[in-house]
């Protein structure tokens, strides 16, 4: 049972279920231009893209995760986040994020490497150090 002014939330990805719990709002990058979702709403289902997803949980404090694309369904009943990858601000390794920045960038500089790869790549690593920077 939904607290009133909420709606239940899973985010799931391939290694795990990163969050399970009541939001206000939910807000993503999706393929077609960003979205917030808040409760009562119409359902649908829609792409993500690489982004940033915000969360205002049910004490109204707000968390965001890095993603590198998915797919959201939204019923009456909840929304169901199913991202390829996500992670939180506050887990991200900014090492790891900015050694992947550095390989794509030398990747691009390659003549024979995959340009869609390598950018996708990337915008991935440059997401994940915005959000990252964005950590309470």
């Amino acid at each position: 049972m939904s607290v009133p002014g909420t709606i239940p939330l899973e985010i799931i990805t391939p290694t795990r279920v990163l969050y399970k719990g009541e939001v206000q709002m939910l807000r993503a990058p999706g393929t077609l231009g960003s979205f917030q979702v808040f409760p009562r709403h119409l359902p649908f289902i829609t792409t993500l893209e690489i982004g940033e997803i915000g969360l205002r949980l049910a004490d109204g404090s707000e968390r965001i995760l890095a993603t590198s694309g998915g797919f959201v369904e939204v019923l009456h009943g909840g929304i169901t986040v199913l991202a390829e990858t996500a992670e939180f601000a506050e887990e991200i390794d900014t090492r790891r994020a900015e050694e992947a920045l550095e390989r794509a960038r030398r990747l691009l500089r390659e003549k024979q490497a995959d340009r869609s790869e390598a950018e996708q790549a990337l915008t991935r690593a440059m997401n994940r150090l915005r959000v990252a920077s964005r950590a309470h």
